[in-house]
C-alpha cells in the first residue's frame, strides 16, 4: 500500500512544507516579521522628518501659470527675500504672517543685511489685483526696486 514516493510527489510535498531556500522567513512568525517591518518604517519616517525640517511650506499657493517664465535660480537660495500674497489677502514674509503696514519695516531689515537686493513676489493666481498693487507699493516703499514675480511654466504638450 505504501510505496516509495515519486519525484513529483517529493517536489509537491517539499513545496507544501516550504523549501529550505528561505529559512530565515519561513521560521519567523508572521507577527514578528510584521512588527519588525513596522519598526523599520517608523525609524525611517522619523529620520526623514528630522533631516528635512523646512521642506514644506505651511501655506499652499497656486502660482500663476505663465507661457514666458524663465528660470530664477536665485529664488532657491536660503537668503532670498520672498513676499507671498495669499488669495484671501494675507501677506507672508519668509513663511511668517505679516501685517501689511509692517512689511516695509521687515524688508528694510533684510535689505540692510548682506542678502541679495532682489525681492521675489509669489502671488496666488486667485488674489485680487488691488491686493497685489498694495503689496507691490509696500515693497517699493522699502526701497526694493528689483522685484520679480515667481510663476509656474506651462507644461508643453
Amino acid at each position: 500500500m505504501w510505496s516509495n514516493p515519486s519525484r513529483l510527489e517529493c517536489r509537491v510535498r517539499s513545496r507544501r512544507l516550504g523549501s529550505g531556500r528561505y529559512a530565515l522567513f519561513s521560521k519567523l512568525h508572521p507577527s514578528v516579521l510584521s512588527q519588525s517591518m513596522l519598526s523599520c518604517v517608523v525609524v525611517l519616517l522619523l529620520v526623514e522628518m528630522v533631516s528635512h525640517p523646512q521642506v514644506h511650506q505651511s501655506v499652499p499657493f497656486d502660482r500663476y501659470i505663465s507661457r514666458n517664465a524663465i528660470a530664477m535660480p536665485a529664488a532657491l537660495r536660503d537668503d532670498a527675500i520672498k513676499v507671498m500674497l495669499a488669495r484671501d489677502g494675507v501677506i507672508y514674509f519668509g513663511g511668517t504672517k505679516v501685517a501689511g503696514e509692517d512689511l516695509p519695516k521687515h524688508l528694510r531689515q533684510h535689505l540692510s543685511s548682506n542678502s541679495p537686493r532682489k525681492t521675489f513676489l509669489v502671488v496666488d493666481q486667485r488674489a485680487k489685483f488691488g491686493d497685489v498693487s498694495v503689496v507691490l507699493d509696500d515693497v517699493r516703499r522699502a526701497s526694493a526696486w528689483d522685484v520679480a514675480f515667481l510663476t509656474e511654466l506651462r507644461a508643453v504638450r
